[in-house]
Protein backbone atom coordinates (compact mmCIF):
# COMPACT_ATOMS: atom_id res chain seq x y z
CA UNK A 1 0.00 0.00 0.00
CA UNK A 2 1.13 3.26 -1.28
CA UNK A 3 -0.52 6.54 -0.32
CA UNK A 4 1.21 9.78 -1.40
CA UNK A 5 -0.50 13.32 -0.83
CA UNK A 6 1.35 16.13 -3.34
CA UNK A 7 -0.97 19.24 -2.88
CA UNK A 8 -0.36 22.65 -2.24
CA UNK A 9 -3.71 23.22 -0.40
CA UNK A 10 -3.63 21.82 3.30
CA UNK A 11 -3.35 18.23 4.15
CA UNK A 12 -4.76 16.56 7.29
CA UNK A 13 -3.51 12.61 7.95
CA UNK A 14 -4.49 10.83 10.77
CA UNK A 15 -3.21 6.98 10.57
CA UNK A 16 -3.56 4.35 13.77
CA UNK A 17 -2.26 0.71 12.02
CA UNK A 18 -2.13 -2.25 14.61
CA UNK A 19 -1.11 -5.50 13.71
CA UNK A 20 -1.43 -8.34 15.91
CA UNK A 21 -0.76 -11.73 14.64
CA UNK A 22 -1.77 -14.88 15.60
CA UNK A 23 -1.92 -18.51 14.76
CA UNK A 24 -0.39 -18.88 11.23
CA UNK A 25 1.88 -16.40 10.06
CA UNK A 26 4.16 -15.07 12.45
CA UNK A 27 4.01 -15.40 16.65
CA UNK A 28 7.28 -15.63 18.20
CA UNK A 29 8.01 -15.85 21.81
CA UNK A 30 9.83 -13.59 23.86
CA UNK A 31 13.78 -13.92 23.68
CA UNK A 32 15.34 -14.30 27.18
CA UNK A 33 18.19 -12.12 27.71
CA UNK A 34 21.76 -13.25 28.35
CA UNK A 35 23.53 -12.94 31.52
CA UNK A 36 24.92 -10.08 31.45
CA UNK A 37 23.07 -7.09 29.77
CA UNK A 38 23.71 -3.03 28.96
CA UNK A 39 21.68 -0.48 29.85
CA UNK A 40 22.46 2.93 27.84
CA UNK A 41 20.31 6.14 28.36
CA UNK A 42 20.97 9.59 26.68
CA UNK A 43 19.51 12.74 27.18
CA UNK A 44 19.46 15.75 24.54
CA UNK A 45 18.14 19.15 24.82
CA UNK A 46 19.00 22.08 22.70
CA UNK A 47 17.84 25.94 21.23
CA UNK A 48 19.77 26.66 18.38
CA UNK A 49 19.77 29.38 15.69
CA UNK A 50 22.14 28.53 13.03
CA UNK A 51 22.81 24.36 12.21
CA UNK A 52 21.92 21.22 14.47
CA UNK A 53 22.74 17.53 13.42
CA UNK A 54 22.35 14.34 15.39
CA UNK A 55 23.15 10.94 14.15
CA UNK A 56 22.16 7.52 16.05
CA UNK A 57 22.73 4.39 15.61
CA UNK A 58 22.06 1.29 17.53
CA UNK A 59 22.22 -2.49 16.68
CA UNK A 60 21.68 -4.85 19.55
CA UNK A 61 21.67 -9.08 18.89
CA UNK A 62 21.74 -11.75 21.13
CA UNK A 63 20.47 -15.40 21.68
CA UNK A 64 18.34 -17.87 24.20
CA UNK A 65 18.67 -21.30 24.06
CA UNK A 66 16.80 -23.40 27.48
CA UNK A 67 19.29 -24.43 30.26
CA UNK A 68 19.74 -28.32 29.48
CA UNK A 69 20.41 -27.70 25.79
CA UNK A 70 23.58 -25.83 25.68
CA UNK A 71 26.47 -27.79 24.82
CA UNK A 72 30.05 -27.68 22.21
CA UNK A 73 27.99 -28.67 19.30
CA UNK A 74 25.68 -25.17 19.67
CA UNK A 75 28.76 -23.19 18.59
CA UNK A 76 28.37 -19.17 18.49
CA UNK A 77 24.63 -17.73 17.95
CA UNK A 78 25.65 -16.64 14.09
CA UNK A 79 25.63 -20.12 13.32
CA UNK A 80 22.83 -22.60 12.47
CA UNK A 81 19.88 -22.41 15.18
CA UNK A 82 21.02 -24.68 18.15
CA UNK A 83 18.04 -26.77 19.42
CA UNK A 84 14.79 -24.78 20.48
CA UNK A 85 17.05 -21.56 20.10
CA UNK A 86 15.99 -18.26 19.82
CA UNK A 87 17.43 -15.19 18.23
CA UNK A 88 16.55 -11.18 18.50
CA UNK A 89 18.02 -8.52 16.98
CA UNK A 90 16.65 -4.92 17.61
CA UNK A 91 17.90 -1.91 15.35
CA UNK A 92 17.44 1.76 15.32
CA UNK A 93 18.87 4.57 13.51
CA UNK A 94 18.36 8.50 13.31
CA UNK A 95 19.89 11.42 11.39
CA UNK A 96 18.77 14.88 12.05
CA UNK A 97 20.27 17.72 10.52
CA UNK A 98 18.71 21.41 10.88
CA UNK A 99 20.17 23.76 8.83
CA UNK A 100 19.98 27.67 9.35
CA UNK A 101 17.03 28.21 11.18
CA UNK A 102 15.86 28.26 14.74
CA UNK A 103 15.60 24.80 16.08
CA UNK A 104 14.68 23.52 19.61
CA UNK A 105 15.40 19.99 20.18
CA UNK A 106 15.12 17.34 23.02
CA UNK A 107 15.51 13.42 22.98
CA UNK A 108 15.24 10.88 25.76
CA UNK A 109 16.81 7.51 24.77
CA UNK A 110 16.94 4.32 26.94
CA UNK A 111 17.88 0.83 26.05
CA UNK A 112 17.16 -1.49 28.19
CA UNK A 113 18.86 -5.32 27.43
CA UNK A 114 16.60 -7.29 30.32
CA UNK A 115 13.49 -5.17 31.22
CA UNK A 116 11.10 -4.05 28.12
CA UNK A 117 10.48 -2.34 27.05
CA UNK A 118 14.35 -2.56 25.71
CA UNK A 119 14.19 0.45 23.69
CA UNK A 120 12.51 3.48 24.62
CA UNK A 121 12.70 6.65 22.14
CA UNK A 122 10.90 9.93 22.53
CA UNK A 123 12.09 12.84 21.02
CA UNK A 124 10.49 16.08 20.31
CA UNK A 125 11.70 18.74 17.42
CA UNK A 126 10.38 22.14 17.05
CA UNK A 127 11.97 24.13 13.64
CA UNK A 128 11.30 27.59 12.01
CA UNK A 129 13.31 28.80 8.73
CA UNK A 130 15.39 32.21 7.94
CA UNK A 131 13.52 33.71 5.41
CA UNK A 132 17.12 35.24 5.03
CA UNK A 133 18.63 31.74 4.06
CA UNK A 134 18.67 30.09 0.68
CA UNK A 135 19.16 26.93 2.30
CA UNK A 136 17.20 26.95 5.31
CA UNK A 137 15.50 23.50 5.78
CA UNK A 138 15.58 20.57 8.35
CA UNK A 139 15.65 16.52 7.55
CA UNK A 140 14.60 13.75 10.15
CA UNK A 141 14.60 10.42 9.10
CA UNK A 142 14.49 7.32 11.55
CA UNK A 143 13.76 3.78 11.49
CA UNK A 144 13.45 0.47 14.16
CA UNK A 145 13.28 -2.61 13.42
CA UNK A 146 12.58 -5.96 15.29
CA UNK A 147 14.05 -9.09 14.21
CA UNK A 148 13.41 -12.43 16.03
CA UNK A 149 14.73 -15.85 14.53
CA UNK A 150 13.13 -19.37 16.48
CA UNK A 151 13.93 -22.99 16.16
CA UNK A 152 10.50 -24.23 17.69
CA UNK A 153 9.83 -25.49 21.33
CA UNK A 154 7.79 -26.47 23.78
CA UNK A 155 9.23 -25.39 26.51
CA UNK A 156 7.72 -22.51 29.21
CA UNK A 157 7.38 -19.14 27.60
CA UNK A 158 8.79 -16.19 29.83
CA UNK A 159 10.24 -16.14 33.08
CA UNK A 160 7.64 -14.53 35.14
CA UNK A 161 4.32 -16.14 37.16
CA UNK A 162 2.09 -16.19 34.28
CA UNK A 163 4.68 -18.65 32.70
CA UNK A 164 3.69 -21.52 35.28
CA UNK A 165 0.40 -21.61 33.78
CA UNK A 166 -0.60 -25.59 34.10
CA UNK A 167 -1.87 -25.08 30.65
CA UNK A 168 0.61 -23.74 28.97
CA UNK A 169 3.27 -26.00 30.11
CA UNK A 170 4.49 -28.76 26.54
CA UNK A 171 2.71 -26.02 24.05
CA UNK A 172 4.06 -26.22 20.80
CA UNK A 173 5.66 -22.93 19.26
CA UNK A 174 6.57 -23.69 15.71
CA UNK A 175 9.46 -22.22 13.96
CA UNK A 176 9.15 -19.02 13.30
CA UNK A 177 10.99 -15.82 11.61
CA UNK A 178 9.65 -12.28 11.80
CA UNK A 179 10.99 -9.03 10.43
CA UNK A 180 9.78 -6.02 11.14
CA UNK A 181 10.48 -2.39 10.53
CA UNK A 182 8.78 1.15 10.26
CA UNK A 183 10.00 4.52 10.67
CA UNK A 184 9.10 8.24 10.00
CA UNK A 185 10.66 11.08 7.78
CA UNK A 186 10.87 15.02 7.91
CA UNK A 187 12.06 16.38 4.48
CA UNK A 188 12.85 19.75 3.01
CA UNK A 189 10.62 21.38 6.20
CA UNK A 190 10.50 24.90 6.49
CA UNK A 191 8.10 24.94 10.01
CA UNK A 192 7.41 22.07 12.02
CA UNK A 193 6.89 20.57 15.88
CA UNK A 194 6.90 17.13 15.50
CA UNK A 195 7.38 14.29 18.47
CA UNK A 196 8.08 10.82 17.59
CA UNK A 197 8.03 8.03 19.99
CA UNK A 198 9.40 4.30 19.21
CA UNK A 199 9.73 1.57 21.91
CA UNK A 200 10.55 -2.03 20.76
CA UNK A 201 10.14 -5.10 23.88
CA UNK A 202 11.77 -8.93 22.94
CA UNK A 203 12.65 -10.16 26.06
CA UNK A 204 8.89 -10.04 26.92
CA UNK A 205 5.73 -10.27 24.59
CA UNK A 206 7.25 -9.13 21.22
CA UNK A 207 5.80 -5.62 19.95
CA UNK A 208 7.33 -2.73 18.05
CA UNK A 209 5.46 0.50 17.91
CA UNK A 210 6.31 3.95 15.84
CA UNK A 211 4.36 7.23 16.50
CA UNK A 212 4.77 10.85 14.72
CA UNK A 213 2.69 13.70 15.31
CA UNK A 214 3.60 16.63 12.83
CA UNK A 215 1.87 20.11 12.58
CA UNK A 216 2.95 24.04 12.57
CA UNK A 217 4.06 26.05 15.34
CA UNK A 218 0.72 28.63 15.49
CA UNK A 219 2.27 32.21 17.62
CA UNK A 220 5.72 31.35 18.11
CA UNK A 221 6.49 34.10 15.35
CA UNK A 222 6.11 36.26 18.55
CA UNK A 223 9.13 34.50 20.17
CA UNK A 224 11.50 33.68 17.09
CA UNK A 225 11.23 37.70 16.31
CA UNK A 226 13.64 38.11 19.37
CA UNK A 227 16.30 35.77 17.55
CA UNK A 228 15.74 35.90 14.11
CA UNK A 229 14.00 39.37 13.87
CA UNK A 230 10.92 40.65 11.67
CA UNK A 231 12.34 37.84 8.91
CA UNK A 232 11.48 35.07 10.92
CA UNK A 233 7.83 35.81 11.77
CA UNK A 234 7.12 32.77 9.96
CA UNK A 235 4.24 30.98 11.36
CA UNK A 236 1.17 28.94 11.23
CA UNK A 237 -1.20 26.25 12.02
CA UNK A 238 0.49 23.76 9.87
CA UNK A 239 3.13 22.19 8.97
CA UNK A 240 5.48 22.90 5.77
CA UNK A 241 7.46 20.82 3.71
CA UNK A 242 6.98 16.63 3.47
CA UNK A 243 6.37 14.30 6.10
CA UNK A 244 6.54 10.38 5.42
CA UNK A 245 5.85 7.15 7.54
CA UNK A 246 5.74 3.58 7.12
CA UNK A 247 5.79 -0.20 7.61
CA UNK A 248 7.33 -3.37 6.55
CA UNK A 249 6.62 -6.53 7.79
CA UNK A 250 7.35 -10.03 6.66
CA UNK A 251 7.53 -13.11 8.49
CA UNK A 252 7.11 -17.11 8.19
CA UNK A 253 5.77 -19.56 10.63
CA UNK A 254 6.38 -24.07 10.58
CA UNK A 255 3.65 -26.24 10.99
CA UNK A 256 5.14 -27.55 14.10
CA UNK A 257 7.50 -28.88 16.43
CA UNK A 258 10.02 -31.76 16.17
CA UNK A 259 9.39 -33.05 12.90
CA UNK A 260 12.14 -35.99 11.44
CA UNK A 261 12.39 -37.38 8.30
CA UNK A 262 14.43 -40.37 8.59
CA UNK A 263 16.39 -38.87 11.48
CA UNK A 264 17.06 -35.55 10.23
CA UNK A 265 14.95 -32.36 11.69
CA UNK A 266 12.61 -30.43 9.11
CA UNK A 267 10.50 -27.41 9.37
CA UNK A 268 7.67 -27.63 6.75
CA UNK A 269 6.54 -24.07 6.14
CA UNK A 270 2.72 -23.20 7.16
CA UNK A 271 2.35 -20.03 6.59
CA UNK A 272 3.76 -16.79 5.54
CA UNK A 273 2.78 -12.80 5.95
CA UNK A 274 4.20 -10.04 4.17
CA UNK A 275 2.74 -6.05 4.31
CA UNK A 276 4.35 -2.58 3.03
CA UNK A 277 2.69 0.40 3.93
CA UNK A 278 3.45 4.27 3.03
CA UNK A 279 2.05 7.58 3.93
CA UNK A 280 3.36 10.71 2.90
CA UNK A 281 1.97 14.43 2.83
CA UNK A 282 3.85 17.15 0.91
CA UNK A 283 2.77 20.74 1.32
CA UNK A 284 1.04 22.48 4.22
CA UNK A 285 -0.04 19.56 6.52
CA UNK A 286 -1.02 18.03 10.67
CA UNK A 287 0.17 15.01 10.43
CA UNK A 288 -0.66 11.79 12.97
CA UNK A 289 0.55 8.28 12.55
CA UNK A 290 0.60 5.32 14.92
CA UNK A 291 2.51 1.91 13.82
CA UNK A 292 1.78 -1.31 16.30
CA UNK A 293 2.86 -4.57 15.78
CA UNK A 294 1.83 -7.20 18.74
CA UNK A 295 3.35 -11.03 18.39
CA UNK A 296 -0.01 -13.14 19.87
CA UNK A 297 0.08 -16.50 20.98
CA UNK A 298 -3.11 -17.50 22.53
CA UNK A 299 -1.95 -20.60 23.89
CA UNK A 300 0.76 -19.48 25.94
CA UNK A 301 -1.16 -16.12 27.38
CA UNK A 302 0.73 -13.71 24.79
CA UNK A 303 1.01 -10.88 24.71
CA UNK A 304 1.06 -10.39 28.58
CA UNK A 305 -1.83 -8.52 30.42
CA UNK A 306 0.95 -6.44 32.10
CA UNK A 307 1.71 -3.93 30.98
CA UNK A 308 -1.68 -1.47 30.24
CA UNK A 309 -0.37 1.24 28.95
CA UNK A 310 3.01 0.60 26.01
CA UNK A 311 5.41 3.07 24.56
CA UNK A 312 4.59 4.84 22.66
CA UNK A 313 0.89 5.76 23.35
Amino acid sequence: MNTTHRIRMIVAVAVALTIAVAGIASASPPVQPPNETSIITTTVTIECHGTVTEVEDLDAAYSFIPDGLVGPDNGSWMDDLAQQERVAQVQYSENLKAVDGFTQFTKDFKWDGETGPNLAVDKRIAYVEDETSAISWVDNTENVAMTIVTEGDDNRIGEDVAALCVWAQGVCIPPTNELVAAGSQLYMVDLVSATTKTSVSTTESPRLAHRITGTGIPGYGAYVETVLGPEGTLDGPYGVGTISAGMKVSSQEGRGCDYDNNGTEYYPQAGELTYDEMTTAKGFWNFDKSMTYQSQIEDVNIPRSWRVFNLPV
